[in-house]
């Protein structure tokens, strides 16, 4: 059973910050993974994160884009890439439960 990813979109709400969530959307659908939305709008949250540059894509918390509107197959892609360098990450773990337990 894999874990609800959380999928944040940055943003001011303008055209090329709905399509960036809108395309998430489209990924997020096409590689049928269990992810919860989000669009932030809060210029406090945005800076904190050290985006400098809208719209940004952040996976779990971990900023993977700025200042682009990537396209869905981009955003799959990362998603893809991500998915299997935590893979890697476990695999190398020399901890009894696959790196789960820090």
């Amino acid at each position: 059973m894999s874990e609800t990813r959380i999928i944040s979109v940055y943003g001011s709400g303008c055209k090329n910050c709905h399509t960036l969530f809108d395309n998430a959307q489209k990924a997020v659908a096409e590689l049928g993974i269990d992810a919860q939305l989000e669009y932030v709008t809060d210029i406090v949250e945005i800076s904190t994160k050290g985006i400098m540059a809208t719209p940004a894509l952040a996976f779990d918390g971990k900023v993977v884009s700025m200042g682009k509107a990537l396209d869905a197959n981009a955003i799959a892609k990362l998603l893809l890439q991500e998915k299997s360098a935590a893979a890697d990450n476990a695999s190398d773990s020399s901890c009894c439960c696959g790196g789960n337990c820090c």
